[in-house]
């Protein structure tokens, strides 16, 4: 009896084994593949980056200069007196816009409302709400700017 179980456990041991090494296996060879297909790793100073990659760099800047000169538009425009036109500006801006930005309608409680639009780190955010017109821009470097036009209250 002592030895049936010893081989019983030495069979569940073996099994056990074996399963362990096909997944070892299995994982390797889906590592090479996958490595086989993966971009190289990027240095810290890409100073002999092919034509194309600058270029390609360069229109990234490019892409995030013509956000910033449309956002400093946006920003002198008059106030928008309600949803429906802010979704028009919206598209028409997001036409305007790079390929690669993002934007989003919000309505929220109490009849707010924003409009936000985003590319990278950069973001643009018109809020108008019952206290006034908030925008808040932040440009290719980081910089915040921010405009306020309050609404002043009718019981003062």
């Amino acid at each position: 009896m002592v030895k049936l179980l010893l081989l019983l456990c030495i069979l569940t041991a073996a099994a056990a084994a074996w399963v362990i090494a096909v997944k070892i296996y299995k994982t390797q060879q889906f590592i090479r593949k996958r490595s086989k297909y993966a971009a190289p790793p990027e240095r810290a100073g890409v100073t002999d980056a092919p034509p194309r990659a600058r270029a390609e760099q360069q229109a990234d800047a490019e892409e995030q200069r013509l956000f910033d000169d449309i956002a400093e538009l946006f920003m002198q425009r008059p106030q928008l007196h309600g949803l429906a036109e802010a979704e028009q500006l919206q598209a028409s801006l997001l036409r305007k816009m790079p390929a690669n930005s993002t934007s989003q309608i919000r309505k929220m409680d109490l009849g707010e409302w924003s409009i936000y639009w985003a590319l990278g780190g950069q973001s643009l955010e018109y809020y108008a709400g019952k206290y006034g017109v908030f925008y808040a821009h932040v440009d290719r470097f980081g910089a915040e700017r921010r405009q306020e036009i309050r609404v002043q209250d009718s019981a003062s």
